[in-house]
């Protein structure tokens, strides 16, 4: 098929390496499962949604077969805006976009803003499937490198900002993936008086404050707003609800609104039933009530996580003590953590090479440890069985 394919589908790989990692782990049976951010099946709503649907069919009828608002619905969108201002989300003069996944929101916020001269700008390490749209749709792509793979250097954002026609900025200030690293509301400032200075637009990608239950600072599109300056704000029902309901969405400003719903009418990827049945959640007070359970339920676990790397890792693993949300992101100093997996799997225990999250740098002593399927039981025998592989590869 040479000469066939396009050039930026073969450099995509880097951007689903992650993916390619997931479905490793997935085929090596059963092993406890710190590689995939998809949440504990355990702990998905079954019943809640059997119901739900059936009530949605008998109530809404054709309305829920037909085919959908390219911006999604009305009523969905309205108690979407009221759910955030419990998790305190207020950002004036918004508008609500509903999207199939938040990697949907960020294709249509790309396909809206990017130019092909412009640069978009992303954390180093960050969540790789969503850049792609922003590779695909623009000339490059730059990173700035997290320090200690916690903290966000905003002088080097500003650097990289002013060498380059940077267009956009896409971060994630809330329990960052894959660090676990919330952006302290003094950083969310000056982030946000740097992008605001040099007309760069923010895809600020908040999936976790649901996780969290809401307890995180202020979005940076929020101050943004009160500044006058356009952003993105991105969310999603799939950690607290359910993922196969393909239920995110994006908060624009006012005057962005009728662009993206332009770009969003050229495909209707978006389910009536669905969105109804998030909406009934939402209503209900079902989804505000599993908001608070699961963040309680996935903190206990994080607090598992953090206590069993402190009992069981050698002197040789260093973690972000401060992450919280569904990530860890663990440095183990002489072990190539890439070619470790295979033995890890062999004892039982799965996990994400931290290079599938790095572009311009290369770290392979590095991973990335997910508390979203095992729960508290299972953090901690899954840990005990990492450090066991640590330990042996050490002594070689």
């Amino acid at each position: 098929m040479s000469g066939i394919i396009a050039d930026r589908v073969s450099a995509a790989r880097k951007y689903v390496l992650l993916d390619e990692y997931v479905i490793k782990v997935v085929k090596a049976g059963k092993v406890i499962d710190f590689a995939s951010g998809s949440p504990d099946p355990r702990l998905l709503p079954k019943e809640e949604v059997k119901e739900i649907a059936s009530r949605v069919l008998d109530e809404y009828g054709d309305e829920a077969l037909s085919y959908p608002p390219s911006v999604g619905l009305r009523s969905l969108r309205e108690a979407i805006k009221t759910l955030l201002s419990k998790l305190g989300v207020s950002i004036p003069n918004s508008k609500v976009v509903v999207t199939s996944g938040a990697v949907r929101a960020i294709e249509l916020a790309s396909e809206v803003l990017l130019s092909s001269d412009s640069y978009t700008v992303a954390e180093e390490p960050t969540f790789s499937p969503a850049l792609y749209p922003l590779y695909a749709l623009g000339r490059g792509i730059e990173h700035v490198l997290l320090k200690g793979y916690r903290v966000l250097d905003v002088s080097a954002l500003e650097e990289v900002i002013s060498k380059l026609p940077i267009k956009l900025y896409y971060t994630i200030p809330t329990a960052h993936n894959p660090t676990g690293s919330t952006f302290s509301s003094k950083v969310r400032n000056e982030v946000a008086k740097v992008v605001c200075e040099n007309n760069v637009v923010i895809i600020e990608d908040d999936v976790y404050r649901t996780v969290l239950g809401g307890e995180a600072p202020e979005p940076i599109s929020a101050i943004c707003a009160r500044r006058s300056h356009t952003y993105i704000y991105l969310g999603s029902l799939s950690k607290v609800l359910a993922p196969g309901l393909r239920i995110a969405y994006m908060l624009v400003p006012e005057e962005l609104f009728p662009h993206v719903r332009s770009v969003a009418g050229t495909e209707l990827t978006l389910s009536p039933l669905t969105m109804l049945i998030a909406y009934e959640a939402i209503r209900t007070g079902l989804l505000l009530d599993r908001i608070h359970r699961l963040s309680r339920e996935y903190r206990e676990r994080m607090r598992v996580l953090k206590d069993s790397l402190s009992d069981y890792m050698p002197d040789n693993v260093c973690w972000n003590e401060d992450a919280e949300g569904y990530y860890v992101f663990i440095k183990v100093k002489g072990v190539n953590m890439i070619k470790l997996l295979d033995d890890a799997l062999r004892e039982g225990v799965g996990y994400i090479p931290g290079d599938a999250f790095l572009h311009k740098h290369s770290d392979p002593e590095t991973a990335r440890l997910c508390i979203a399927k095992p729960n508290s039981e299972e953090v901690a025998l899954g840990v005990k069985k990492l450090a066991k592989v640590i330990k042996e590869r050490k002594k070689l």
